[in-house]
């Protein structure tokens, strides 16, 4: 099983991709580039990203890029719709020439315009941005919000109303267990009973999970991860996700709350040995 983190690409690729197997890691995610802001942004420094890919194949680990906080494909809210598209298409060209199988994005927030208005957003963003050529070998990877607010795409139905107009070899499914249980969707007396799980077309779709344990309570509809086994989720329902052997193709990707970057080996240490005592 693939069992990774998120890793800081501040030092550069290829220093990233050293890191992540002294971790015990054998795949990881990063950030596109800043999580918080569009401009100013550094351009793709390609030497960099060669490098970084030849590690990458070289040490047989895997990757995804993950889109900055600030992208909004549902904004009714004309400028930043238009500077969240421009944001992901570079994603896609970054994530390609780093050697990535996808860029994670949120599902948007529509404000006051209600769900049909941000699923139809939604719709016309990925619309547009892949009918402008984008690199065949990286998928968008929607991923699941926790409910906050006006987010949409916390529920299954929505999700797929979401993807269903594309390609399967575009357009996937990013589950991150901590905002499905916040959401409601991931439930702590079954985790292995989550609907998606047995849904074929949201299944297929399924490229990366982000394991996190929860500081809120199930149902809370709030995005507040904790570190493994010391959230509401416990042990015993991150032991049931990681052990369910319908996933053990799809790789774990941890964001968990830790205060510096090296105590993710503790973390998928963790997850390890969950894995050994099933």
């Amino acid at each position: 099983m693939r069992i990774g983190c998120h890793l800081s690409v501040a030092k550069g690729y290829p220093a990233t991709v050293r890191e992540a197997p002294k971790l015990g890691a054998n795949c990881f995610q990063y950030f596109t580039k800043n999580p918080r802001g569009f401009r100013g942004q550094k351009p793709l420094n390609e030497e960099d990203a060669r490098q970084g890919k030849e590690i990458m194949q070289a040490l047989d680990l895997i990757s995804v890029g993950h889109a900055p906080y600030l992208i909004n494909l549902s904004s009714p809210d004309d400028e930043l719709f238009e500077l969240s598209l421009d944001a992901l298409k570079k994603d896609l060209v970054i994530a390609h020439a780093r050697g990535s199988h996808g860029v994670v994005v949120h599902c948007g927030k529509p404000k006051g315009e209600g769900l049909d208005y941000g699923i139809d957003r939604m719709h016309q963003a990925l619309t547009r941005i892949l009918s402008e050529d984008p690199p065949s070998d990286v998928m968008v990877l929607l991923e699941n919000t926790a409910g906050q607010g006006s987010e949409i795409g916390w529920a299954l139905d929505q999700l797929l109303s979401i993807a269903e107009p594309f390609q399967a070899s575009q357009v996937g499914f990013c589950l991150d267990i901590q905002h499905a249980f916040a959401a409601g969707i991931l439930s702590p007396e079954n985790p292995r009973g989550f609907a998606g799980f047995a849904h074929p077309e949201y299944f297929s779709r399924l490229k990366a999970i982000h394991l996190n344990d929860s500081k809120v309570a199930f149902g809370a509809r709030k995005d507040r991860h904790q570190l493994i086994g010391q959230g509401e989720m416990g042990d015993a329902m991150i032991q049931a996700i990681l052990t369910d052997p319908r996933l053990d193709a799809i790789p774990f990707y941890l964001e968990t709350p830790v205060e510096k970057q090296d105590q993710y080996a503790e973390e998928i240490a963790h997850c390890r040995q969950f894995i050994a005592a099933s």
